[in-house]
């Protein structure tokens, strides 16, 4: 009787053991399952975001080449005005310009992750929170202000030049010279300088904001990597 209750204590502790081993192997395969969906979203996700980076960074440099050239416009007086040649003006218009370049951020790979409810496979609740702030806040304040300076650009100068230098760019973007007709009275009245103010106010505002905007990304990126390398 007592070699018959110790051989069944003996099955079932066997038989708990091994309940508990096929337990800890099927969570240890989900774990790595999860690991492995996460790794492969960050993956996707640092893709995309370094497009960005890449593209915002060039965005950037237009927009500083283009306050650089604004400030020489605001600084020009009517002498200055009298000895500026037509194609010196141009040059410096076509980096004015340049102010108005956008980043179009992708947003593909993190809305994604959102509507599929994959956000979970992400552990790192600090990675989470700097996802949500840059896609969720800074990328759309940034998207709300865009326009403005778009049209300030695109209208206001544009339709100023229009009318007081015929200004005129062909299909490749390139003001086109014999149409372009020199006018100094303008620099001379202040109405150039004042005009050009109202764009390198704004410009600046959003030089600053893709400044910040291009950090957050750095602070994702670093936190990805870390994610990736574990």
């Amino acid at each position: 009787m007592k070699n018959t209750l110790a051989r069944g204590g003996v099955e079932f502790i066997a038989v708990l053991l091994g309940i508990t081993l096929s337990l800890y192997i099927d969570k240890q395969i989900e774990e790595s399952s999860m690991l492995k969906t996460e790794k492969s979203l960050l993956s996707d996700l640092q893709v995309s975001l370094n497009q960005d980076m890449d593209y915002a960074q060039l965005v950037l440099k237009d927009m500083l080449g283009s306050i650089d050239s604004q400030e020489i416009l605001i600084n020009l007086d009517c002498s200055d005005a009298k000895n500026i040649k037509p194609k010196e003006l141009m040059t410096l218009l076509v980096s004015v310009f340049k102010g108005s370049n956008s980043l179009f951020p992708r947003y593909g790979v993190y809305r994604s992750l959102v509507s599929n409810s994959e956000m979970k496979y992400i552990e790192n609740q600090q990675l989470k929170d700097k996802l949500i702030d840059l896609y969720d806040f800074k990328f759309k304040r940034y998207e709300n202000v865009d326009p403005i300076i778009t049209n300030l650009y695109q209208y206001g100068l544009a339709e100023f030049l229009v009318e007081n230098f015929s200004y005129y760019r062909d299909k490749d973007f390139q003001i086109v010279e014999k149409h372009f007709l020199m006018n100094e009275e303008v620099f001379c009245n202040n109405s150039m300088q004042k005009e050009i103010m109202k764009t390198i106010s704004m410009t600046r505002v959003v030089h600053h904001m893709l400044q910040k905007i291009v950090e957050s990304m750095n602070a994702v990126n670093e936190l990805i990597n870390e994610e990736l390398n574990k």
